[in-house]
């Protein structure tokens, strides 16, 4: 069985809101302030029977619109079976089914509650509450009188849980601000002290080999004890005691004895490299992050041991952890991931011990973690939308049909650390290259609409593979799937990519620059835009979160035709580029300038006689300039953006205050201004 759904009732954040589990683990990612940590808090609310946490007065949410009753909380959680069940699982729940047919489903209800005899009295003082704050303060002072409960089975029959049941389930918490080092080594019960104690003797299984070994212990203690003994000089600690009179009490000596937990409290941990042992608090705080993480499993496998805690053995574990990215290297996050999957995936007949892993929530702000994480086991929560904690899930966006099936398959095989980001993100534009993923954020810059003020993500997805992405936004599924999706501003950005292809044969369409369309049409069909481009402006029709951009050519022609001046050019698109040096900004590079920056490209495309049909000389010498810019940079696109990004940065800050002379693309500046969610006006002048 597994946890299978929560619904959160008037809690911190959530005035009522449910959350779909998956068997196994559980990611739940969001922007700060979401609710994530409020989740597995409330999930502690049900099953953690260690520490009954008490609801205070900012535990509840603060949004209640009826404000003649008292607040209340409520969370149920629903169990539900699954293939790996065992009659402990069935017998365990029974008393709190819901659903007897399968999957079988069972429920516990946690509420926090003003008991019925004292709700007349709170009205009537809520009554004369003038303001919010007025009927907070009255809360407060009924909270001593709440009572909690945990009931199972259908709410309204009030059925109250047995606690032994309970107990059966365990809740092992790591919150984001933990101390490793005191909970590991100090305080009243440590997490290392109480395993070491759980693992003594558990290679043995016959319990008169357990009584000899405690017995040849406690010889080999008293020895020692003795030996201390004969050490201490007792006449010279104690001559006073009878000039004092203190001996007519009694005489005072030495004695005692050395169990086994008190060497066990003696032991410290070491950590053992290139045959050095150091105390583990000098050890970096990833890896004993990564001990503490391990140590916990570790208690997990021994409280669900039958041999070990025979009837009292605990048999759903679950592991709820906050950031486990903490001091942790990309690397090592991907690798705890991977071994958690791989301990909740343990068939149980791999297993001597089959409850040892039941689910692992995890709430975290890392890329990494997402990376190694499955799509159908992502949870986002956002608030970006203004309408309260919204909830979506990656995994269940796509139809269970073959084109659904490829697309999840390419999004979970290319979403890495990079693009993992758009999960995150308040907006998301989509590039298809590496250029405008460099660019772009430069000229949110030159727009004054910083992206990261907006929490907007450039995530470069390729040309042709936009409709697969486009899902996770609502984009090409059916409209039941549609509230899985991520609630997002979108912006896609695309080259405008004109072609043509000869009427004479049946060739297919071949690249061509905008002032050739139509000027031949008795030789050549055209198509000003890309299918590309077409098809996905199709595909987003109806979508209004979703914006499709695209420009006249390319990224690098566009730029140069609008910024047909020295400032784009760089040293690997011109190998003149010190020759460029006298010319001002804002004027065009004059012909011999534009020859040295291509003369061979310029010899072998024969575009002059195509560019002579443009009939305004300005005109044209753009035109020309940013064909052989275009040409030029096609090979280095990479290099050539990693330069000019930093060359325009220098730019932005030299003519801070001022009009800058570096222009931006409509297109462009459309998809930023909508992904940041401000006006053309805002974005130009603010």
């Amino acid at each position: 069985m597994y946890i299978a759904r929560i619904r959160i009732q008037n809690y911190r954040c959530f005035e009522d809101l449910s959350i779909e589990f998956q068997p196994g683990v559980n990611v739940i990612i969001g922007e700060n302030n979401a609710g994530k940590s409020a989740v597995l808090r409330a999930l502690g609310l049900v099953f953690d029977h260690r520490r009954r946490q008490r609801i205070e007065l900012h535990d509840f949410y603060l949004g209640l619109a009826d404000a003649s009753n008292p607040p209340a909380v409520a969370v149920f959680v629903t169990l539900r079976s699954s293939l790996r069940d065992t009659l402990d699982d069935r017998g365990l729940v029974q008393p709190w089914l819901i659903k007897d047919d399968p999957p079988w489903e069972a429920q516990l209800t946690y509420r926090f509650f003003l008991p019925e005899e004292e709700i007349g009295r709170f009205r009537a003082d809520a009554r004369v509450a003038g303001t919010d704050e007025d009927y907070w303060r009255i809360v407060r002072q009924y909270l001593p009188k709440y009572v909690s409960h945990i009931y199972g089975g259908e709410p309204s029959a009030l059925n109250r849980a047995d606690p032994d049941d309970l107990s059966k389930f365990d809740y092992q918490f790591l919150d984001a601000i933990r101390d490793v080092e005191a909970e590991l080594f100090m305080g009243s019960n440590p997490l290392l002290k109480t395993l070491l104690r759980q693992v003594l003797d558990l290679d043995v299984r016959d319990e008169d080999e357990r009584a000899g070994r405690q017995r040849q212990f406690s010889g080999l203690s008293a020895e020692l004890v003795d030996q201390l003994l004969t050490r201490i000089d007792s006449r010279t600690l104690f001559n006073l005691v009878e000039e004092t009179g203190a001996s007519d009490g009694g005489r005072p000596v030495l004695g005692g004895g050395l169990g086994e937990t008190d060497l066990i409290s003696a032991l410290r941990l070491l950590v053992e490299k290139n045959g050095f042992q150091l105390p583990a608090i000098n050890n970096g705080l990833g890896y004993n992050n990564l001990i503490y993480i391990s140590l916990k499993l570790a208690s997990l496998d021994l409280a669900t041991s039958k041999r070990q805690q025979g009837p009292n053995a605990v048999l759903f574990p679950m592991l709820l952890i906050e950031e486990p990215e903490a001091h942790l290297h990309p690397a090592l996050q991907y690798k705890l991931l991977k071994y958690l999957k791989q301990r909740i995936e343990a068939t149980p007949g791999g297993s001597a011990n089959p409850n040892s892993s039941r689910q692992v929530f995890i709430t975290t702000h890392s890329t990494h973690v997402t990376a190694a994480t499955e799509l159908d086991s992502i949870i986002c929560m956002s608030t970006s939308d203004g309408t309260g904690v919204h909830v979506s899930y990656p995994g269940m966006v796509f139809p269970d049909d073959e084109e659904g099936r490829k697309s999840k398959k390419y999004v979970e095989r290319y979403l890495d650390a990079t693009k993992s980001n758009m999960l995150f993100a308040r907006a998301v534009i989509l590039v298809e290259g590496l250029a405008e993923l460099l660019l772009l954020p430069c000229m949110a810059e030159y727009l004054k609409s910083p992206l990261e003020r907006h929490h907007v993500a450039v995530v470069s997805v390729g040309g042709s593979t936009f409709k697969h992405f486009l899902p996770l936004f609502g984009v090409g599924i059916p409209s039941e799937r549609v509230a899985y999706a991520l609630h997002r501003r979108v912006a896609c950005v695309l080259d405008g990519d004109p072609a043509r292809k000869s009427k004479q044969d049946s060739a297919r369409y071949k690249a061509c620059l905008p002032y050739q369309l139509d000027i031949e049409p008795a030789a050549y069909d055209y198509a000003a835009l890309s299918g590309t481009v077409q098809n996905l402006e199709r595909m987003c029709k109806g979508n209004s979160n979703v914006k499709v951009r695209h420009g006249v050519k390319t990224f690098e022609y566009d730029l140069a035709e609008l910024n047909a001046c020295s400032i784009l050019l760089s040293p690997f698109c011109c190998s003149c580029s010190e020759d460029v040096s006298h010319i001002h900004e804002g004027e065009i590079p004059c012909c011999d300038i534009t020859k040295r920056l291509s003369a061979k490209l310029r010899r072998d495309t024969g575009l002059l006689k195509d560019m002579e049909a443009i009939a305004q000389p300005l005109a044209r010498r753009t035109a020309e300039f940013a064909t052989y810019y275009l040409l030029a940079v096609e090979d280095v696109k990479g290099e050539h953006a990693f330069d000019l990004e930093r060359h325009l940065r220098g730019k932005l800050i030299e003519n801070s205050g001022h009009d800058n002379i570096f222009r931006v693309p409509d297109y462009i500046k459309d998809a930023i201004l909508w992904a940041c969610g401000t006006t053309e006006e805002r974005g130009l002048g603010e």
